[in-house]
């Protein structure tokens, strides 16, 4: 698996972690095991998702359609932020417009200070 998922009690918030080539099947493995977490994890809403070391291999089309399955897939009111390399920035950019249309909290970075501060836990 190219991600590791783990609770940040003191903020009270998910990470998930990717490093390496990361492809659709892996995306929704990891919102797989984020909803279960999430679930157990009494009222966590916050997820910080930190593709800094990933190399995405996915197209446009799995991307929309991956983020617009996460308002059904996920809790209400969670709020995702995704911190990306300057390489990725246009797709990171492309699935922050796809969350917006499906109703979907999130947001893009470069930087994961500016993450946690729009997630509330700086």
């Amino acid at each position: 698996m190219p991600f590791v998922a783990k609770m940040i009690d003191e903020k009270k918030c998910m990470l998930l972690d990717f490093d390496g080539r990361v492809t659709i099947s892996e995306l929704e493995q990891s919102r797989t095991i984020l909803k279960s977490t999430l679930h157990e994890s009494n009222g966590y809403k916050n997820i910080l998702v930190d593709m800094r070391k990933a190399s995405l291999v996915v197209s446009t089309i799995d991307i929309q359609r991956f983020v617009s399955l996460h308002r059904d897939e996920l809790p209400l009111g969670c709020m995702i932020a995704v911190v990306v390399p300057s390489a990725d920035w246009d797709t990171a950019l492309f699935a922050e417009d796809a969350a917006y249309i499906h109703g979907v909290l999130l947001r893009v970075f470069q930087n994961h200070h500016q993450a946690y501060t729009w997630l509330g836990i700086s």
